[in-house]
């Protein structure tokens, strides 16, 4: 089974990606098979028939989180609307069953990536370290333009 509190959404150099697909396309095993989604997330292939069919035959709640988490990160990673749907299912999920020092980490590192923009057609994948960057800087720019000022009647400067 996966690090369930690891990013599984590196990008692969060129051609890597669907390399390592050609060579497990006709994967049996559980983890074989997640990570032939993973791949065809990431190569922007029809993927939902596959994921669903992985997530139906899952046996565990670990299962269908790693299929949930698998599918929200790389989502992320190509900044596409309806990644935190997945993601929050798999925290939900995952809140019981990680290690408490994996879940917390899972948990800052999405309270951070929730910065983000997302947007209805696939960016470039970018790795984790730039999203976190990316979402940092966001939070921070949007927070300044959010900022009220309170006006004191006092203030005849002002």
């Amino acid at each position: 089974m996966i690090d369930l509190a690891a990013w599984h959404a590196e990008p692969l150099p060129e051609g890597e990606a669907q390399i390592r697909l050609d060579q497990i396309r006709t994967a049996t095993t559980w983890d074989d098979r997640l990570e032939v989604l993973r791949l065809r997330i990431m190569l922007g292939l029809p993927f939902e028939m596959q994921r669903d069919v992985l997530w139906n035959e899952a046996s565990s709640d670990m299962q269908r989180a790693a299929v949930e988490l698998i599918t929200g990160q790389i989502m992320l990673a190509r900044r596409l609307q309806g990644a935190w749907i997945w993601l929050d299912t798999a925290q939900q999920r995952l809140a019981h069953h990680l290690p408490g020092t994996g879940y917390l980490e899972l948990l800052r590192r999405h309270a951070t990536l929730r910065g983000l923009r997302l947007f209805d057609t696939p960016k470039p994948i970018r790795p984790l370290t730039e999203l976190l960057t990316i979402a940092r800087m966001t939070a921070q720019l949007e927070g300044r333009q959010r900022k009220t000022f309170t006006l004191d009647a006092r203030d005849t400067l002002g």
